[in-house]
């Protein structure tokens, strides 16, 4: 954990801080510095150096499995401590990445390579509500458990958002799904207006009616195109009687596995936008557990909806059906010790794995073949892979299907995401129990490339918040943002040309 004495050690620095004027056009003048961080310490830039005994520590990667090192941190307490980062970048032609949660599955807070400069938005992480708006106003650097439980204590308000407590704004910036998004859509459909360093170091607000196209962008591709030091939510009224239901399924063949996904299919195809839906499996073959949460008006409603549906399907071994509440149906799927808080400052927790992720279409729906292919898969591979120390786990979330908010095809227009005729999402995940070696490596990447291919075929996408860094440049840009990437290749050309904000997979400007 980042100790209190690197914040303590820092504070001498940051009281002696004498920040730029708020002027977004202002530049440092290159004469007075030949380096790099002589640039930034002319800015008064709170900087940890590559040699100082807590670089290693703020260096360190949520996904063990990919360990960059940055030419150096920053640690801003202002926004114009990141414009002057992002100014001195640009002049000395030095990558520039945002590291907010640090979950990235791929490392891009990092830089995704060697030698970035990352600014670490740890400090940014107020969580304000407005009742005249009902917008709420959060720090960059915010994570989502945090968000949710500073709402509910402010004003009994929500955001549809990801299950994990300590996921950072990188979340809504690439798109953002949780179990109530089929209700209220994406996190980043909830972006009302934005606050946001661009390549040149300027300090810029954004919506849709004031500089519109890079708004646009940043909800879906945020990374490539600045560094949002506050965001604007719209907000909900949260409901307080949630249905959350389980039904786990065990001892089928593989042909009653995909028999039965395939029911949950026709059944989805037309699923209220209320009901959050989700099948999963954890390691043990063709067994699964489908789960989720309604948000309609009572549980003899999810009931008289979901009967049709379970007469279809073989026996579950066990099920769990139960009213909660908002902050209890948080906590059911956030699996973080019956906690939505983290630390807001000094955040370290790690793993070592590999993912990736499949999104198909709603014009297109899985047949019965592939589901057999998909559970012939893991009946035959999952077991010896468990084994090997490569436990895994599979989680199809529903997309889409009747009126889910996230298929709405005006919403291409509204933002940069580009999957607005999902149906499922895929997300395939191994940990490397015993450590990352050549082998464990290669072993958890033969595995879950096996799963993909068993049931992807060649029209399907993949979801940049489940990133690969195995994927080409080419093919994440077709993979993650579809028909949307020629346009935010224009947006890139025009307010980042140079690239300063650069990563593995991050948007190339139109030539």
């Amino acid at each position: 954990m980042v100790r209190n004495t690197l914040f303590l050690g820092l504070l001498p620095l940051l009281a002696s801080a004498s920040p730029l004027p708020v002027d977004s056009g202002a530049h440092l003048d290159p004469r007075a510095q030949s380096t790099f961080t002589d640039c930034l310490g002319a800015g008064k830039v709170p900087i940890i150096m590559q040699s100082w005994s807590s670089f290693n520590t703020l260096a360190s990667p949520y996904n063990l499995r990919l360990k960059y090192k940055p030419s150096v941190i920053v640690i801003p307490t202002t926004t114009q401590h990141i414009s002057s980062t992002v100014k001195c970048a640009k002049q000395f032609r030095v990558k520039v990445s945002a590291r907010g949660g640090g979950h990235s599955y791929s490392a891009q807070g990092l830089g995704g390579a060697n030698g970035a400069a990352v600014i670490d938005m740890q400090r940014f992480h107020d969580v304000v509500y407005d009742a005249s708006t009902e917008l709420a106003q959060v720090g960059g650097g915010a994570r989502l458990g945090n968000i949710a439980r500073k709402l509910y204590d402010q004003a009994k308000r929500g955001i549809p958002h990801g299950t994990c407590p300590a996921v950072g704004m990188g979340h809504p910036s690439l798109g953002g799904f949780g179990i109530s998004s089929r209700y209220w859509g994406l996190m980043a459909d909830q972006i009302y207006q934005v606050e946001v360093v661009t390549a040149d170091g300027s300090i810029k607000t954004a919506r849709k009616n004031y500089n519109g196209d890079l708004f646009w962008a940043l909800k879906g591709a945020a990374p490539s195109f600045g560094i949002i030091t506050k965001f604007w939510f719209k907000t909900y009224a949260v409901p307080e009687s949630i249905v959350n239901y389980s039904y786990s399924f065990t001892g089928l063949s593989v042909d009653q596995a995909a028999a039965a996904f395939i029911e949950i299919q026709n059944f989805a195809k037309s699923a209220p936008k209320e009901l959050g839906l989700g099948v999963s499996l954890w390691g043990n073959g063709v067994a699964f557990e489908l789960s989720g949460a309604y948000y309609g008006k009572s549980q003899q409603d999810f009931d008289n909806m979901f009967q049709p549906l379970l007469g279809k399907l073989p026996a579950p071994s066990s099920s769990t059906v139960n009213v909660k509440g908002w902050i209890d149906t948080l906590l059911r799927f956030a699996g973080n010790g019956g906690s939505l808080s983290v630390p807001e400052i000094g955040y370290n927790e790690h793993t070592t794995f590999y993912a990736k992720s499949l999104v198909t279409s709603q014009t297109s729906p899985l047949s019965l073949d592939s589901m057999k292919s998909f559970f012939n898969y893991a009946a035959n591979q999952g077991p010896g892979a468990s084994n090997q120390g490569l436990p895994w786990f599979v989680i199809i979330n529903l997309y889409g299907g009747g009126n889910s908010a996230i298929n709405n095809p005006a919403l291409l227009n509204e933002s940069s995401y580009g999957h607005r005729d999902s149906l499922w999402n895929f997300q395939f995940y191994t940990t490397m129990s015993n450590g990352l070696t050549t082998q464990s490596n290669t072993n958890a990447l033969s595995f879950l490339n096996g799963f993909d291919q068993s049931v992807r075929r060649s029209w399907d996408a993949a979801y940049v918040n489940y990133a690969d860094p195995t994927y080409s440049r080419a093919d994440s840009h077709k993979l993650y943002y579809g028909g949307q990437y020629g346009k935010l290749q224009l947006v890139k050309k025009k307010y980042d040309r140079d690239q300063v904000f650069w990563y593995p997979q991050s948007i190339d400007p139109a030539a």
